[in-house]
């Protein structure tokens, strides 16, 4: 449709200019085309999600396009006989004049976007330029320098210039305000359209004989372009329902000093040309009014800019006095802070950095955080980055062991948060701090409470630790736990004879032949006086005997305490069975074991073996 409004445009515009056709047919382009206009707005207003500020434009601008066709209709019956053609005339301007008005009227009505300050800048530059436009409307109405003879026609030229200037103001409004009830190519077209309306509608009372078809045209060409204007409303809604253009007011606009230019130059031609008519004494006012609104748009665009060194003196100083702050905080820290970019280099290290690994927090900015860490304690750390990267915003707490320059090892907490998208940042924080007391004290406390204090040896907290590590795994066929209870014989009479101290030292000699006789992945532990246990992993009843035979050797070698030889002798008691039910093996090992202390033939070694008896713990003597 944009494609035949253009042609048909084209064609009425030609024929008019080379007055091929009548006016008639003219009056009757034209009327065609502001229906054509009338109606297009309509359609738009009635678009789904137009935005409501809109709606009431686009109706506006419909019911101004009827009443643009009912004065193309009435110019129409000049030609006729039935009317006169003054009344029709008249009648034509009237309807004109009206339509003009809605038009203007729904332009100004138009809610502006901008609030505070920038609004009294607004309006200021809005007053200067509209200021500039009367100017050359009173420049326009009065052609001859003087007021016309005919007082008719000065009436029409006011209300042309009038009229025309409500026109302008709104647009001038639109363009300064930030917001605009049209898409941007609507806009531009419609602006254009403005600009024909307004020449013609200058020149239509004033026009020169042999003019009539260029005014003619002027109104035909104006009518094509607002209907080509509402039709591409129309079409861009498509992509924005909303069918407004909203942009940032600018801070600054160059037209109340290119209206200054325009008064002025207009000045020097008039003084030039006429001198001090009572054309030239008003473009003298008018520019004396332009310059002063000027020169107060100024004012305040200087006061704001002294609010505004103000301010930033005041938010300056505020910085400085924060950064002082940050870096007298960050120099005397004790925790460490890190800001490594995304490709790993250092971008910020706190003098921290030194007291925790002896490195130059100088030396390590712009450095990859590779080159910054000893080699073995680079993979947890580019771990910890890969880990905070991939989570945008997140927090990733974690413990690290690195090294010091010296070679000593440091625990530290490392919190990293992913700040990447933070302009001002741009990179992950890293804030450690040394736990390295913490984790030590932690370690101490650990090993007492699950250590026996005498000998060393996990207690019965660590080995039901184990027990319960040992339930938690996925059973394997085959695999098979044997638990060894014992305890050593005529301990009491070494403490009688040589007192306690003695015992705790023959205590420790069988915690460390206990230790000697089994493998590094067994457990082996005291319950408490001579008790101990072993706990063999992955292994079996020939392999359990095994073991608590080369326990039981290891146990007959003399002992020398104090100058006296004793014998740690020991009776042990074995069950074999699955891991999963360490309680049962260890109920029947401590029965097998008392059972080997009662054996009148000296085996000191019974067995338990549920992996041949389904579920049942018979007791056996073990094979020699």
């Amino acid at each position: 449709m944009i494609t035949l409004l253009i042609v048909l445009a084209l064609l009425s515009v030609g024929a008019t200019l080379a007055g091929v056709v009548p006016a008639t047919v003219a009056d009757v382009a034209e009327a065609a085309a502001w229906l054509t206009f009338a109606v297009l707005c309509l359609r738009v207003a009635r678009r789904e999600g137009l935005a409501c500020a809109a709606v009431s434009v686009w109706r506006g601008l419909a019911v101004a396009g009827f009443f643009f066709t009912t004065s193309s209709l009435l110019r129409l019956g000049t030609d006729g006989e039935k009317a006169p053609p003054v009344a029709a005339a008249i009648a034509a301007t009237a309807v004109t004049t009206v339509g003009i008005a809605v038009a203007g009227w729904v332009m100004i009505r138009y809610p502006l976007e901008v609030r505070g300050p920038p609004r009294v800048r607004m309006r200021l530059d809005l007053a200067t330029v509209m200021a500039a436009f009367v100017l050359l409307a009173w420049y326009q109405c009065l052609p001859g320098g003087d007021p016309p003879g005919n007082p008719a026609q000065l009436v029409a030229n006011v209300l042309a210039c009038g009229l025309a200037l409500l026109a302008v103001f709104g647009a001038i409004k639109l363009l300064l305000g930030g917001a605009a009830p049209f898409t941007l190519a609507a806009g531009v077209i419609l602006g254009a359209g403005v600009l024909i309306g307004s020449w013609s509608l200058f020149n239509m009372l004033t026009v020169e004989p042999g003019e009539e078809p260029l005014i003619e045209a002027g109104q035909i060409a104006c009518a094509f372009l607002l209907s080509i204007a509402a039709r591409m409303q129309y079409l861009k809604m498509h992509h924005d329902p909303t069918g407004v253009t909203r942009r940032a007011a600018p801070t600054y606009s160059r037209l109340p000093y290119l209206a200054v230019i325009g008064t002025q130059a207009l000045l020097v031609t008039e003084l030039a040309v006429e001198g001090l008519t009572l054309r030239g004494w008003g473009v003298v006012v008018g520019t004396v009014v332009v310059s002063m609104l000027v020169m107060l748009r100024q004012n305040l665009a200087f006061l704001d800019n002294a609010a505004l060194l103000k301010r930033l003196k005041t938010s300056m100083r505020d910085l400085r006095r924060h950064e002082e702050r940050f870096r007298s905080l960050v120099q005397h820290a004790s925790d460490l802070t890190l800001l490594v970019g995304a490709d790993g280099t250092v971008r910020f290290a706190s003098p921290a950095l030194w007291e925790l690994l002896g490195v130059d927090p100088q030396a390590a900015a712009g450095r990859p955080i590779g080159e910054v860490l000893r080699p073995e304690d680079v993979p947890a750390a580019q771990r910890l980055l890969e880990e905070v990267i991939a989570s945008p915003g997140a927090d990733v707490r974690r413990p690290l062991r690195v090294h010091h320059a010296d070679g000593s090892s440091r625990w530290l907490e490392a919190m990293a948060t992913n700040r990447l998208d933070d302009p001002s940042v741009g990179g992950v924080i890293i804030n450690v701090r040394d736990v390295t007391e913490a984790r030590v004290l932690e370690e101490q406390l650990r090993h007492q409470a699950t250590h026996d204090p005498l000998t060393g040896l996990p207690n019965r907290v660590l080995l039901n630790e184990q027990a319960l590590r040992l339930r938690q795994e996925p059973r394997q066929p085959g695999r098979h736990e044997a638990v060894l209870m014992l305890d050593l014989d005529d301990f009491k009479e070494v403490n009688d004879v040589l007192g306690h101290q003695a015992g705790d030292r023959l205590l420790t000699v069988v915690a460390d032949r206990l230790r000697e006789s089994v493998r590094p992945t067994d457990v082996v532990a005291r319950l408490g006086g001579d008790e101990f246990v072993v706990l063999l992993t992955g292994t079996t009843r020939d392999g359990a005997v095994a073991t608590a035979r080369r326990i039981l050797a290891a146990l007959r070698r003399p002992v020398l305490i104090d100058g006296h030889e004793v014998d740690a002798g020991a009776s042990v008691g074995v069950a074999i069975g699955p891991g999963e039910e360490f309680d049962a093996l260890m109920r029947a090992a401590d029965e097998a074991m008392y059972q080997a202390k009662r054996d009148p033939t000296g085996d000191r070694v019974r067995v338990v073996d549920r992996t041949a008896q389904g579920g049942t713990f018979p007791a056996a003597r073990a094979p020699a």
